[in-house]
């Protein structure tokens, strides 16, 4: 919260004072940056989210054996190279569009150079800052978007008018009950162990949630929707002739047609994806045949996989479908005019604050009961 008011060197703030309140940036909202991107966390969390994603999507796709052969070490050495690169090619990008005390000149071109170092800075703070609550805290990195998430949801509700608040304030309790539904709500695949032959053998399961990945897509949906929006943003400032590259930079948001569509199609590709890379059901087969376990009915093998991978696409699909119905759903309603830009992301906001809810119950729960032992020796 302090970071996001310290202010970049050389911004014109009085020139976003038009925009406080009066826009709703449905991506700076979800991943904890700042909307107006005039502050030493402008970057937010996003450039960490990206590059452990990115990273952990090339180790899901190794083999076990290969997996067990890579190091956390060259793990983190890689998240922290990749994280380098992509927060210096956002912030570069951002100081193309952040306005500017100065006009023109060397003024002009150091404010770019000392914010843009800036707010590559702001990204590792929060980096550190996530680092140190997931050793010494609880809920990790989420917790700094908590924070983001909360305040953005008070922001929201005091800037609004009560009837304006009626439709997406519907909207977005419904959302908010079916994420705590679906979080608490799971698939149970019946199998059988070796290893159990007391009357708890019938009660074995591979337990797979209605919501597999919980606000993971929310989150990444937005790292990866600003990918295609910065290579056009890039293409559009070098080609600025080129009427149709214009028009794709202006509409790239989440406050036009194209944006809200690329969005939603790339949350919904990604809902799927990664609940195939995180619960890969090539893995937890080969797993099970190791241990000489298998699903009950099934033998081990090729058709222990295909029936989880069955399975897991239908709930994937379903997950998909809830997270893109009740993201898409407001922001159309914005574009009709029957919710004010203000209050057109608080469904996400909401999903995304339940999810996290969920998993800060679980993990609080997990310390109070580890506490509840007492030592007997």
């Amino acid at each position: 919260m302090v970071g996001r008011e310290l202010p970049l060197y050389g911004v014109d703030l009085a020139a976003y004072d038009a925009f406080r309140d009066k826009s709703a940036d449905l991506i700076m909202q979800t991943i904890g940056g700042d909307r107006y991107k005039t502050s030493l966390l402008a970057l937010g969390i996003s450039p960490f989210m990206f590059s452990t994603l990115f990273v952990q999507m090339i180790v899901a796709f190794k083999s076990a054996d290969s997996k067990s052969h890579t190091s956390p070490k060259k793990i983190t050495r890689a998240t922290l190279i990749l994280m380098v690169i992509w927060a210096s090619v956002q912030a570069y990008l951002t100081t193309k569009s952040t306005i500017y005390i100065y006009d023109g000149g060397t003024e002009l071109i150091l404010a770019k150079v000392i914010s843009g170092i800036e707010m590559v800075t702001g990204a590792f703070v929060i980096l550190w800052l996530a680092t140190r609550n997931g050793k010494y805290g609880v809920g990790g990195q989420t917790i700094l978007i908590y924070v983001n998430i909360l305040d953005s949801v008070v922001n929201t509700v005091k800037n609004i008018e009560f009837k304006e608040l009626k439709v997406v304030g519907i909207l977005s309790v419904i959302a908010l009950v079916f994420t705590i539904i679906f979080e608490n709500t799971e698939y149970r695949i019946p199998m059988q162990r070796i290893s159990i032959h007391s009357i708890f053998s019938d009660k074995n399961y591979i337990p797979i949630k209605l919501n597999p990945i919980g606000m993971m897509p929310v989150m990444f949906a937005s790292a990866f929707f600003q990918l295609p929006a910065y290579i056009i943003t890039w293409l559009a400032e070098s080609f600025q002739d080129n009427g149709d590259l214009q028009w794709l930079s202006e509409n790239m948001d989440t406050n036009h047609p194209l944006g809200i569509g690329i969005y939603i199609v790339v949350l919904y590709v990604i809902t799927i994806i990664f609940s195939f890379i995180f619960i890969s059901p090539k893995n937890l087969a080969e797993s099970l045949q190791k241990a000489g376990d298998s699903i009950t009915g099934l033998k081990a093998g090729r058709k222990t996989r295909v029936y989880i991978r069955n399975r897991l696409l239908i709930i994937a699909i379903f997950s998909a479908t809830f997270l893109s119905l009740f993201i898409a759903l407001p922001l159309y309603l914005h574009m009709e005019g029957m919710i004010p830009a203000a209050g057109m992301s608080l469904p996400s906001i909401l999903i995304a604050m339940a999810s996290i809810n969920c998993n800060l119950y679980r993990e609080f729960r997990v310390v109070k009961e580890y506490d509840a032992y007492i030592p007997f020796i």
